[in-house]
Formats: C-alpha cells, sequence, structure tokens
C-alpha cells in the first residue's frame, strides 16, 4: 500500500541498540513502510532532513544525545512527523518525556516500553500508514 502520492511512507529508527532499532525497521517493512535505522544518535537531525520520515520511533536514553534533547532539535527544524518512544524506561520516564515532546509542538502519541511488544508496534504503524493514506 502506498500513501496517496505513490509513495511508501517512511520509518526511521533511532536507538543505539542495534538490534533494538532493526527490530522496528523488520516490522515497519511488513507494514507496508520504507524504514532505515540508525544508532548514531549525533547525526538525527541530518539523516531526518535528507530521508524526511513520517515516523521517528526513538530510544529515550542514548550516548550523545537523550529523547529530550533530540526534541529540541526537532523542534527547532519544525519536524512535524509522528514520533513514538521506544524504551526501557519504566512507564512514568516515557509518560514524562512524551509529554516533554508535546509540550514543545511535536507530535509524540505513542510510548512503548520494552521489551517491544510487538503487536502494539503493529497496529500503531497500521493506523499511521492508513491516516496519511486517507
Amino acid at each position: 500500500m502506498t500513501e496517496a502520492g505513490g509513495h511508501l511512507p517512511k520509518l526511521m529508527a533511532v536507538d543505539d541498540d542495534v538490534a533494538s532499532a532493526e527490530l522496528v525497521v523488520r516490522i515497519a517493512e511488513r507494514c507496508g513502510y520504507e524504514a532505515f535505522a540508525t544508532s548514531d544518535s549525533r547525526g538525527v537531525i541530518a539523516l531526518a532532513d535528507t530521508l524526511k520520515p513520517d515516523i521517528l520511533a526513538v530510544d529515550i536514553c542514548m550516548p550523545n544525545i537523550d529523547a529530550s534533547n533530540l526534541f529540541v532539535l526537532l523542534k527547532d527544524v519544525a519536524y512535524s512527523g509522528t514520533i513514538i518512544l521506544v524504551s526501557g524506561q519504566d512507564n512514568s520516564v516515557l509518560s514524562s518525556t512524551a509529554q516533554f515532546g508535546r509540550s514543545l509542538g511535536l507530535n509524540v502519541p505513542y510510548a512503548l516500553q520494552k521489551p517491544l511488544p510487538i503487536a502494539d508496534l503493529r497496529k500503531i504503524l497500521m493506523e499511521c500508514r492508513d491516516a496519511m493514506a486517507a
């Protein structure tokens, strides 16, 4: 399935754990996305500018930059896509980080705790894909 413009929606997974990022990519590809993974938190903004992902799946704790600092940079470049937090942190940290992103005007509607609930991620990605295609 493609977006109205004929292109697959894009997802970029940002996680210092390469296996976690690749898992998100594999799930996204099965849900009809063109998906990319990066473990280089310092290069996220440049890569996002190049790839223009519709969805960012972001780990909270990464070396060099955490999700909150990344959110500030995403706000500065006016990122308008959807952000999914994916982290091993407890639910209160997930919730407060998502709320911080929303306070900056970012679209952070989802927070998933690791180990990754694959069925939940699939459902989120399908809903987002269908919303983009509408």
